[in-house]
């Protein structure tokens, strides 16, 4: 089953772009709202179908050495997606790491992960940071396989002020194979 790396286009893989955004940010706020007992929406003052239509051509914009968003394709659906952006000069960050439920168990997840570390070494970063909610444990076995620490938050983090308290961050260095 080959899979691809495919540089994302806000206006032409807008529908795809959108339901994998809405899956993964409905996801998101379902263990939101277990966790903590807030709304995703509530936090981001707007209903996630808009606040994906409003943060896509952002999310998509970056190219080469400044950030990468990806869709990947698996015999040629779109089954994940994620991305690398720019936060300072020697730091990115890895952004919406989704994958399909129907993929999960397959190690595309560890794929993704794999490609943006890379990609991030080789637009020269020195630093990869990303933050991950307290539910997503096999998500914190994965970074933490691939050599991620926590860290204090860092400037740019888009997680809700009031997650904050319970909030993973994490760092690799780069500059180490």
């Amino acid at each position: 089953m080959p899979t691809t790396f495919e540089p994302a286009d806000a206006g032409r893989d807008r529908a795809v772009l959108t339901e994998l955004n809405v899956a993964y940010l409905d996801w998101l706020d379902a263990s939101i709202q277990q966790t903590f007992g807030l709304d995703l929406p509530a936090l981001l003052n707007q209903p996630i179908v808009e606040y994906v239509e409003a943060t896509l051509g952002a999310l998509c914009a970056a190219e080469p050495p400044e950030g990468v968003f990806y869709l990947v394709r698996r015999d040629g659906a779109a089954v994940g997606m994620g991305g690398v952006r720019r936060t300072t000069d020697e730091a990115a960050e890895m952004k919406r790491v989704f994958v399909r439920p129907s993929q999960r168990g397959t190690g595309l997840g560890a794929d993704i992960v794999r490609r943006l570390v890379s990609d991030a070494r080789s637009f020269g970063y020195t630093s990869m940071r990303l933050d991950s909610g307290p539910f997503m444990t096999a998500a914190h076995r994965l970074y933490e396989a691939e050599g991620f620490r926590d860290r204090p938050i860092y400037a740019g983090a888009e997680v809700p002020s009031e997650l904050h308290h319970d909030w993973r961050f994490m760092e690799l260095d780069l500059r180490s194979p």
